[in-house]
């Protein structure tokens, strides 16, 4: 399968073993702990828990430049990713919350979701007021189990196939992701390494620095501004017209001479680092992006001149006009974005099914010498593993309650979104169309009868409810999984060695995020908690009434087969042609979930471009590159240390 055998020593040792078991153990303890006593204003909860990885890889790098000889850069690139993985699992609140609201869900909802979301009311109660000193896990362990063991399968059958394709998307496709940069930059430009040479770090680690000061101060007085309420708020961004959801951008909705006039100019972002963080995207894609924006911009108004969504620019607030954009006629956006979505991973598989046949005959000829050193798994064992899983899932949710068709069609609908998604975050910082209303767009049409509260059935209730959000949530990091692939074809770290990292960071996160959560939440009341309940009407995704109108008005799929079809072209055109600009992942970027930006894409795509035009691609890889990363990491630490400071204060009270 290779054509050219490149030998990297594995440096999972048995101490090291150890240590990668102790990170991903104290990540996955520390994680959904950190998450309910952080407030909400701090990231939805996660400011602290989700950079405790890259706190922990300066450290790292700054204990392995004062003892060089303790650590290497793969050491800091393994430690990383199982912490980063580790984390992810603070997720496992949500689930916690979906579980209150199952339980409290108006009837027929209550009566009709199974087992798998928790005992009965009277111990959902406790779990709410909390102040107890003992769990009653043996009421507990049935539904927490089934959750554990759900979450560990969508690990394996998501790092399986990612395995599979590793060599094609990372070897020899050089799909860059993007926020590979921030690990891969400070890892690479100050390895211990260098230090034991006697070099300094590079100049890339330099201007990171830089950028992680500026993107640090930058962030710091919104920020603070949460910490000391009479702090100034000097970019005005906690007041109207500015989106409170979006830091730092706009309604263009609420803003005179724009809202009223144009009908698709929903939000005019001002936060820089937005900006930045683009230019870490590839030009062709950034190109694509603000084309595709600006084009459906004039679409829109074009629509609306002609008679369509009447009264919409007396619509104010973005997402009510947002919605009433994409899910109205005649384009029915949502609907596209949707299809455009999923499909990605299809047309990929469609245009390298040479590559597809010959990891399946590989399979079944067995490993070679060469697959064993230059493959995570054998093709043998990640598809046995693939398959395995997606039968055990199979499995696994036809006994929660869901027909078997359900089942297949919740793992197909997840396949689709991850894989894709695996592919769009190679080239981008989104993923694929994981917003609620996208989840369950395949199992509905099991249900075509179902259209009023009577008409709900068990299977119904239970295929929606669990194929939406809950299970997206465990899903969602699935394309940080080729992310560390490529940051350890950077780094020079074994893939095999990466591999073993993420599945001891994942296994360890999914056997003890949930117990430790609910005893945390046992001791200081889900309501009373810090974090509180995010999730508290959940149950709303469960009414028919909510699917007659979502993604979009039916019927959609006309709409969404439009969207797959561009996809579909625009990938043929992509590798037939050499010249051909534009790329099907930067149309699906472009349109944002509706919300157009084409601003940030086309200033992103200006900056790049003149840099690499003037300056060439040593000052872009040397210079632009390691600065912005460092500005996005510093944002992220300012946050981090802002959910730190803000702990003694909510812990008082």
């Amino acid at each position: 399968m290779s054509n050219v055998e490149v030998k990297r020593p594995s440096v999972l040792t048995r101490r090291f073993l150890i240590v990668l078991v102790i990170v991903a153990v104290a990540c996955a303890v520390a994680s959904p702990i950190f998450c309910i006593y952080t407030p909400r204003w701090a990231n939805e909860s996660h400011a602290i828990s989700r950079n405790i990885p890259a706190a922990l890889m300066l450290l790292a790098i700054l204990v392995g430049n004062l003892m060089p000889r303790v650590a290497t850069s793969k050491h800091i690139a393994l430690i990383s990713a199982a912490a980063s993985t580790a984390v992810y699992m603070d997720m496992s609140l949500w689930i916690f919350d979906n579980i209150y609201s199952a339980r409290t869900a108006p009837s027929p909802y209550n009566e009709c979701i199974d087992w798998i979301w928790g005992p009965e009311l009277q111990y959902i109660q406790q779990l709410l007021r909390g102040r107890l000193a003992d769990v009653p896990w043996m009421v507990w362990m049935p539904s927490l189990a089934w959750w554990m063991i759900y979450t560990f399968l969508w690990f394996l059958f998501n790092i399986s196939f990612i395995t599979i394709v590793r060599r094609r998307w990372i070897d020899i496709e050089l799909l860059p992701y993007p926020a590979s940069y921030l690990w891969s930059i400070p890892i690479i430009a100050a390895a211990p390494e260098r230090r034991a040479k006697g070099l300094r770090p590079g100049r890339r680690f330099v201007m990171f620095l830089g950028g992680l000061l500026l993107g640090f101060f930058y962030m710091w007085p919104p920020v603070l501004r949460f910490l000391v309420p009479w702090f100034p708020d000097i970019y005005g961004w906690s007041s109207p017209p500015y989106i409170s959801w979006w830091f730092g951008a706009i309604d263009a909705t609420l803003v005179p001479g724009i809202g009223d006039r144009i009908v698709a100019l929903l939000a005019i972002p001002t936060n820089i680092v937005e900006y930045t963080s683009s230019m870490l995207l590839p030009l062709d894609i950034l190109l694509t992006a603000w084309i595709t924006g600006i084009i459906l911009i004039v679409a829109y108004q074009v629509a609306y001149l002609r008679g369509y969504y009447s009264g919409i620019l007396n619509v104010t607030i973005i997402y009510r006009r947002r919605d009433m954009l994409g899910s109205m006629p005649p384009f029915k956006i949502y609907a596209v974005y949707w299809g455009m979505g999923v499909s990605i991973i299809i047309f990929w598989l469609i245009l390298n099914w040479r590559y597809m046949i010959d990891t399946i005959r590989a399979a079944i000829k067995g490993p070679t010498r060469e697959e064993w050193e230059n493959e995570a798994l054998p093709y043998r064992v990640s598809w046995g593993l693939f398959l395995v899983s997606a039968m055990v899932l199979m499995f696994w949710l036809y006994a929660a309650g869901l027909p078997l068709a359900g089942a297949v069609l919740a793992i197909l609908t997840y396949f689709l979104g991850n894989m894709s998604g695996a592919r769009i975050y190679g080239l981008s910082f989104s993923i694929g169309p994981v917003d609620w209303m996208y989840l369950p767009s395949l199992t509905m049409y099991l249900f075509p009868n179902v259209t009023t509260t009577e008409q709900v059935t068990p299977e119904y209730a239970n295929t929606i409810f669990t194929c939406g959000w809950p299970t997206g949530w465990l899903n969602y990091n699935a394309p940080s999984f080729a992310m560390w692939y490529r940051v350890a074809k950077d780094v020079g770290v074994k893939p095999r060695d990466m591999f073993w990292a993420l599945f001891i960071a994942f296994l360890a996160a999914s056997l003890l995020s949930y117990p430790v959560a609910l005893k945390v939440y046992y001791k200081v009341g889900m309501a009373s908690s810090v974090r509180g309940i995010l999730e508290p009407d959940a149950n709303w995704l469960i009414d028919p009434a909510t699917w007659q109108t979502w993604p979009a008005m039916k019927p959609w799929w006309p709409n969404a087969l439009i969207g797959a079809v561009i996809i579909g072209v625009l990938s043929y055109l992509r590798v037939r042609f050499i010249w051909w600009p534009f790329d099907p992942v930067g149309v699906y970027v472009g349109l944002h979930n509706n919300e157009t930006i084409p601003m940030v894409w086309f200033v992103a795509w200006l900056i790049k471009y003149l840099v690499i035009k003037f300056g060439g691609m040593r000052a872009h890889d040397g210079i632009l590159v390691p600065l912005v990363a460092g500005i996005s990491a510093g944002t992220a630490l300012c946050w981090f240390i802002g959910g730190i400071a803000a702990l003694p204060k909510y812990l008082a009270a």
